[in-house]
């Protein structure tokens, strides 16, 4: 038996990351809050930070249901903003949010003084995520990847005042702004090594905001290009790879090379810079890896078995050659998904990605 036929999932992201064919594909089809529905709780339970145990039990479950090659830790996008102070809103069955009629930044002028430098291992929601990965890493730290998770400064910051009136801040407060985000870069610094620390093979920045869908070149880069650098040093420096994630349409690839240098971007759509899949393999596919991008909507929650197939083994056919590609959704697992249907992508990937 070759080497290639003993991979671990592992071993298989390892190699793929280098830019290598390993045995086959990696598939990591996103299900994070998904596991919520082995865990046999509801999504309000699986973000409150309460219950960790049943976190760990419900994403080691995912994997022997689904067979994925790997966790990311993506609860919802208010973890940091809920330990910084933010009302929390926690639904059984939808996405974790802040309360926006009560935002923990009210007076632009007053209130960024308020973001005070906290320690992640001793908060509720991000100490939750630390010690999930830490209960996953004595499972499965040598057989799968595991992902961490941070949101990016910029994100978080909108958490806590709000996107519309956050990004009115950036042109008319943006003294105030940027001091609150140097306070904050040092928390997710922080944030990121704990993660590390427990386990975490990669740590995966969500820079959101670095697309054509919601900030210019220019303004993302004033605000987040030193916040992103700082993490993902921090990150490299600490012996872990790092990863970006972004859903948004037209992404600054050349942006996220010039300041995180990532190993990674899990992506739903192509660059800003070319205009098709085929573009974006020949110009990125040797530089960045790609994680994506089955559509989350239309075929992971509402493809038929056909559907996610012929979708798996069309991104397969454009990415797969000379390494660099995990087939998984451009975004998170849909919550209320068929869990079916993600096993169906690891299975294409089974099929279709079979390096000879």
């Amino acid at each position: 038996m070759s080497r290639k036929e003993e991979m671990t999932s592992l071993e298989r992201v390892a190699t793929t990351l280098q830019f290598k064919e390993p045995d086959r594909v990696p598939a990591a089809p996103l299900v994070c809050g998904a596991s919520c529905r082995v865990a046999g709780i509801s999504l309000g339970e699986w973000s409150e930070g309460d219950n960790v145990e049943m976190m760990v039990r419900g994403h080691l479950e995912s994997l022997e249901l689904i067979g994925h090659d790997g966790v990311v830790m993506l609860v919802d996008l208010s973890v940091e903003a809920a330990d910084f102070g933010c009302e929390m809103v926690f639904p059984h069955y939808d996405t974790a949010h802040p309360n926006y009629d009560n935002p923990f930044i009210k007076n632009p002028k007053e209130d960024y003084k308020k973001i005070a430098r906290i320690n992640p291992r001793k908060t509720k929601r991000m100490k939750s995520v630390i010690d999930t990965i830490s209960g996953l890493s004595k499972v499965i730290g040598k057989t799968h990847a595991i992902v961490g998770f941070v949101y990016g400064s910029i994100g978080v910051m909108s958490m806590l005042r709000g996107p519309e009136a956050f990004f009115t801040d950036l042109v008319e407060y943006p003294e105030e702004v940027e001091a609150a985000l140097r306070v904050m870069d040092e928390v997710l610094n922080e944030y990121a090594v704990a993660q590390i620390e427990a386990g975490a093979h990669s740590i995966c920045y969500d820079h959101l905001y670095a697309s054509q869908s919601v900030l210019s070149k220019n303004l993302w880069e004033k605000f987040e290009g030193p916040s992103i650098k700082k993490v993902c040093t921090t990150v490299r420096n600490a012996g872990a790879l790092v990863s970006l994630h972004n859903c948004g349409n037209g992404i600054y690839f050349d942006m996220s090379e010039k300041w995180a240098n990532p190993h990674a971007i899990s992506h739903a759509y192509v660059a800003d810079d070319v205009d098709s899949w085929e573009e974006h393999k020949a110009k990125w596919g040797g530089k960045i890896a790609t994680i994506g991008w089955i559509p989350p909507g239309p075929v992971a929650m509402l493809g038929t078995p056909d559907e996610v197939e012929e979708e798996c083994k069309a991104e397969i056919d454009i990415f797969a050659k000379g390494g660099g590609f995990i087939l998984a959704t451009g975004c998170e697992y849909p919550v209320n998904a068929p869990l079916l249907n993600a096993r169906r992508i690891v299975e294409a990937a089974k099929k279709y990605g079979v390096y000879k």
